[in-house]
């Protein structure tokens, strides 16, 4: 017995806007930050911080720097939850 699927077929996305549904699923509250030539971090602001996860946080002087959160961290500190790096290779 063969099964037979009917319907319209989905018209294939271009690669640009699937990758950019990956790396940004909740476009309102993600954040780009250029770190130096080539390379970029990607934060979202609306997932919860965790011990361990990467995260932007608020320094004392009131600058963000990226920290991995350890055991006992501030949650008022956190900025927002690192979701990717991004590197070119080219750039070292």
């Amino acid at each position: 017995m063969s099964v037979r699927l009917s319907g319209i077929p989905e018209k294939p996305r271009p690669l640009a806007e699937r990758l950019g549904e990956a790396l940004v699923p909740r476009p309102s509250s993600t954040f780009l930050f250029r770190l130096g030539p080539g390379l970029m971090l990607l934060a979202d602001r609306s997932l919860p911080p965790e011990e361990g996860c990467l995260a932007v946080v608020v320094t004392e002087a009131g600058s963000l720097a990226c920290r991995r959160l350890a055991r006992g961290f501030d949650p008022s500190s956190v900025w927002g939850r690192v979701t990717w790096i991004l590197k070119d290779p080219d750039r070292g």
